[in-house]
Protein backbone atom coordinates (compact mmCIF):
# COMPACT_ATOMS: atom_id res chain seq x y z
CA UNK A 1 0.00 0.00 0.00
CA UNK A 2 1.37 3.38 -1.04
CA UNK A 3 1.24 6.02 1.69
CA UNK A 4 0.87 9.73 1.14
CA UNK A 5 -0.41 12.52 3.35
CA UNK A 6 -3.89 12.28 1.81
CA UNK A 7 -4.22 8.79 3.32
CA UNK A 8 -4.63 10.46 6.72
CA UNK A 9 -7.79 12.24 5.52
CA UNK A 10 -9.53 9.30 3.81
CA UNK A 11 -11.60 8.54 6.90
CA UNK A 12 -13.54 11.78 6.25
CA UNK A 13 -14.59 10.71 2.72
CA UNK A 14 -17.82 9.12 1.56
CA UNK A 15 -17.87 6.07 -0.72
CA UNK A 16 -16.63 6.89 -4.22
CA UNK A 17 -15.20 10.23 -3.15
CA UNK A 18 -11.64 11.18 -4.15
CA UNK A 19 -9.35 13.81 -2.69
CA UNK A 20 -8.40 16.40 -5.31
CA UNK A 21 -6.57 18.88 -3.08
CA UNK A 22 -5.86 19.47 0.62
CA UNK A 23 -5.72 23.15 1.68
CA UNK A 24 -3.82 23.78 4.91
CA UNK A 25 -3.40 26.93 6.89
CA UNK A 26 -0.20 28.79 6.00
CA UNK A 27 2.93 27.16 7.48
CA UNK A 28 3.89 30.51 9.00
CA UNK A 29 0.94 30.12 11.42
CA UNK A 30 2.51 26.91 12.76
CA UNK A 31 5.75 28.84 13.30
CA UNK A 32 3.93 31.67 15.11
CA UNK A 33 2.04 29.21 17.32
CA UNK A 34 5.13 27.22 18.19
CA UNK A 35 7.55 30.15 18.75
CA UNK A 36 6.74 30.41 22.48
CA UNK A 37 7.07 26.65 22.87
CA UNK A 38 10.49 26.70 21.20
CA UNK A 39 11.65 29.54 23.44
CA UNK A 40 10.22 28.37 26.77
CA UNK A 41 9.86 24.64 26.19
CA UNK A 42 13.13 23.79 24.41
CA UNK A 43 15.66 26.62 24.58
CA UNK A 44 15.06 27.55 28.23
CA UNK A 45 15.63 24.00 29.59
CA UNK A 46 18.80 23.74 27.45
CA UNK A 47 20.00 27.05 28.89
CA UNK A 48 19.14 25.93 32.44
CA UNK A 49 21.13 22.73 31.89
CA UNK A 50 24.13 24.74 30.73
CA UNK A 51 23.92 27.03 33.76
CA UNK A 52 22.92 24.32 36.29
CA UNK A 53 24.24 20.93 35.07
CA UNK A 54 22.98 19.24 38.27
CA UNK A 55 19.38 19.69 37.07
CA UNK A 56 19.81 17.39 34.07
CA UNK A 57 16.70 15.28 34.78
CA UNK A 58 14.60 18.39 35.32
CA UNK A 59 15.86 19.91 32.04
CA UNK A 60 15.19 16.63 30.16
CA UNK A 61 11.64 16.42 31.56
CA UNK A 62 10.97 20.04 30.68
CA UNK A 63 12.40 19.48 27.17
CA UNK A 64 10.18 16.42 26.65
CA UNK A 65 7.14 18.48 27.62
CA UNK A 66 8.31 21.12 25.11
CA UNK A 67 8.59 18.48 22.37
CA UNK A 68 5.11 17.18 23.18
CA UNK A 69 3.77 20.72 22.96
CA UNK A 70 5.49 21.15 19.56
CA UNK A 71 3.80 17.94 18.40
CA UNK A 72 0.47 19.33 19.56
CA UNK A 73 1.01 22.55 17.57
CA UNK A 74 1.94 20.57 14.47
CA UNK A 75 -1.11 18.28 14.71
CA UNK A 76 -3.35 21.29 15.30
CA UNK A 77 -1.93 22.99 12.19
CA UNK A 78 -1.90 19.87 10.00
CA UNK A 79 -5.48 18.81 10.72
CA UNK A 80 -7.06 22.26 10.36
CA UNK A 81 -7.77 21.87 6.63
CA UNK A 82 -10.22 21.98 3.79
CA UNK A 83 -10.35 18.79 1.74
CA UNK A 84 -11.47 19.45 -1.83
CA UNK A 85 -13.03 16.31 -3.27
CA UNK A 86 -14.77 15.42 -6.49
CA UNK A 87 -18.19 16.14 -4.90
CA UNK A 88 -17.60 18.90 -2.34
CA UNK A 89 -15.48 20.47 0.36
CA UNK A 90 -14.90 18.99 3.79
CA UNK A 91 -13.85 21.48 6.46
CA UNK A 92 -11.95 19.79 9.29
CA UNK A 93 -11.24 21.84 12.38
CA UNK A 94 -9.24 20.49 15.26
CA UNK A 95 -9.68 22.10 18.69
CA UNK A 96 -7.30 20.18 20.91
CA UNK A 97 -6.24 16.56 20.71
CA UNK A 98 -9.66 14.95 21.04
CA UNK A 99 -12.04 17.53 19.57
CA UNK A 100 -12.52 17.35 15.79
CA UNK A 101 -15.32 19.12 13.91
CA UNK A 102 -16.10 18.24 10.31
CA UNK A 103 -18.43 20.22 8.02
CA UNK A 104 -19.33 19.21 4.48
CA UNK A 105 -20.36 21.58 1.71
CA UNK A 106 -21.33 19.94 -1.58
CA UNK A 107 -20.44 21.92 -4.71
CA UNK A 108 -24.07 22.35 -5.71
CA UNK A 109 -24.77 23.93 -2.27
CA UNK A 110 -22.18 26.71 -2.61
CA UNK A 111 -23.87 30.09 -2.83
CA UNK A 112 -20.73 32.21 -2.83
CA UNK A 113 -17.04 32.19 -2.07
CA UNK A 114 -14.77 35.04 -1.00
CA UNK A 115 -11.37 35.65 0.51
CA UNK A 116 -9.93 38.38 2.68
CA UNK A 117 -6.27 39.36 3.12
CA UNK A 118 -5.70 41.93 5.87
CA UNK A 119 -2.51 43.61 6.93
CA UNK A 120 1.09 43.81 5.85
CA UNK A 121 2.19 40.33 7.05
CA UNK A 122 -0.71 38.57 5.31
CA UNK A 123 -0.09 40.55 2.12
CA UNK A 124 3.64 39.78 2.07
CA UNK A 125 3.25 36.07 2.84
CA UNK A 126 0.00 35.67 0.84
CA UNK A 127 -2.33 34.15 3.37
CA UNK A 128 -5.75 35.12 4.60
CA UNK A 129 -9.28 34.02 5.37
CA UNK A 130 -11.43 32.26 2.79
CA UNK A 131 -15.19 31.93 3.27
CA UNK A 132 -17.82 29.76 1.61
CA UNK A 133 -21.47 30.74 1.93
CA UNK A 134 -23.67 27.67 1.96
CA UNK A 135 -27.01 27.84 0.17
CA UNK A 136 -29.83 28.34 2.68
CA UNK A 137 -27.54 28.31 5.72
CA UNK A 138 -27.11 31.17 8.16
CA UNK A 139 -23.47 30.36 8.90
CA UNK A 140 -20.50 30.29 6.57
CA UNK A 141 -17.61 27.83 6.41
CA UNK A 142 -14.30 29.62 7.06
CA UNK A 143 -10.66 28.58 6.75
CA UNK A 144 -8.59 31.14 8.62
CA UNK A 145 -4.99 31.83 7.64
CA UNK A 146 -5.30 29.86 4.38
CA UNK A 147 -2.20 29.77 2.20
CA UNK A 148 -2.76 31.55 -1.15
CA UNK A 149 -6.50 32.15 -0.74
CA UNK A 150 -6.91 33.52 -4.29
CA UNK A 151 -5.47 30.31 -5.80
CA UNK A 152 -7.64 28.24 -3.47
CA UNK A 153 -10.74 30.17 -4.54
CA UNK A 154 -9.89 29.49 -8.21
CA UNK A 155 -9.37 25.78 -7.50
CA UNK A 156 -12.72 25.51 -5.74
CA UNK A 157 -14.50 27.27 -8.61
CA UNK A 158 -12.78 24.98 -11.14
CA UNK A 159 -13.75 21.83 -9.23
CA UNK A 160 -17.29 23.16 -8.75
CA UNK A 161 -17.62 23.78 -12.50
CA UNK A 162 -16.39 20.23 -13.29
CA UNK A 163 -18.84 18.77 -10.76
CA UNK A 164 -21.83 20.74 -12.07
CA UNK A 165 -20.95 19.84 -15.68
CA UNK A 166 -20.61 16.11 -14.94
CA UNK A 167 -23.79 16.19 -12.82
CA UNK A 168 -25.78 17.78 -15.64
CA UNK A 169 -24.48 15.13 -18.07
CA UNK A 170 -25.44 12.36 -15.62
CA UNK A 171 -28.87 13.94 -15.09
CA UNK A 172 -29.36 14.28 -18.85
CA UNK A 173 -28.40 10.65 -19.46
CA UNK A 174 -30.67 9.36 -16.69
CA UNK A 175 -33.59 11.48 -17.94
CA UNK A 176 -33.01 10.19 -21.47
CA UNK A 177 -32.94 6.61 -20.17
CA UNK A 178 -36.10 7.15 -18.11
CA UNK A 179 -37.99 8.62 -21.09
CA UNK A 180 -36.81 5.78 -23.29
CA UNK A 181 -38.04 3.21 -20.74
CA UNK A 182 -41.42 4.97 -20.48
CA UNK A 183 -41.89 5.00 -24.25
CA UNK A 184 -40.87 1.34 -24.53
CA UNK A 185 -43.32 0.43 -21.77
CA UNK A 186 -46.20 2.25 -23.45
CA UNK A 187 -45.36 0.75 -26.86
CA UNK A 188 -45.33 -2.76 -25.32
CA UNK A 189 -48.66 -2.23 -23.62
CA UNK A 190 -50.23 -0.88 -26.80
CA UNK A 191 -50.90 2.60 -25.46
CA UNK A 192 -48.73 4.12 -28.18
CA UNK A 193 -48.86 2.74 -31.69
CA UNK A 194 -45.66 2.24 -33.64
CA UNK A 195 -45.44 3.93 -37.03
Amino acid sequence: MKFNKNTLFEKFLDDGEKILYVAHRHFLIFKFDSAKTIAFGLMLPALLYIIFPNFLLFAIGWGILGLLRMGYHFIDWFYDVWILTNSGIIDIERNGMFDITSTRVDYHMIEGISYNIKGLIQTIFRYGEITIDKLGAQTAVVLKDAASPKKLERKILKYQEKFVHSKSIRDHDSLKSMLSDMIAYHVQNGKIKEQ
